[in-house]
């Protein structure tokens, strides 16, 4: 994969590349530090009101390893796909990873929830 010789050298793609990458690391870190597979169940991950008694159904180890993971193959795909469009477009790159930037802010946000 070839990358444009200025990618690196935009303050504003490398000021996003370091905030999604303290993002992401913090996502992964905290989902994977507060989850106890010792419980074998995690707290509440679904609401179902058409269940009534067990409308709350607790989540599984696997579920929130699959959070982590998805907040890392955000990270690595707006990353390569925003340097594809660099050369083509410098604004949509930086739209690519603004959005990426706002969906692991949310990740972390519903992390936290589903973890306290």
């Amino acid at each position: 994969m070839h990358i444009p010789k200025h990618y690196f050298h935009d303050k504003t793609v490398l000021a996003l590349l370091i905030l999604n990458s303290i993002l992401v690391l913090s996502v992964v870190l905290f989902i994977l530090l507060h989850i106890d597979p010792s419980k074998g169940s995690t707290p509440i991950v679904q609401y179902r009101s058409n269940l009534g008694i067990d409308t709350f159904k607790p989540g599984s180890v696997n579920e929130f390893r699959l959070m982590a993971l998805f907040a890392a193959l955000q990270y690595v795909f707006s990353w390569i796909l925003s340097i594809r469009l660099y050369v083509h477009r410098r604004h949509l790159s930086i739209a690519l990873l603004s959005l990426t930037t706002f969906v692991l802010v949310l990740t972390s946000v519903v992390g936290d929830a589903l973890l306290r």
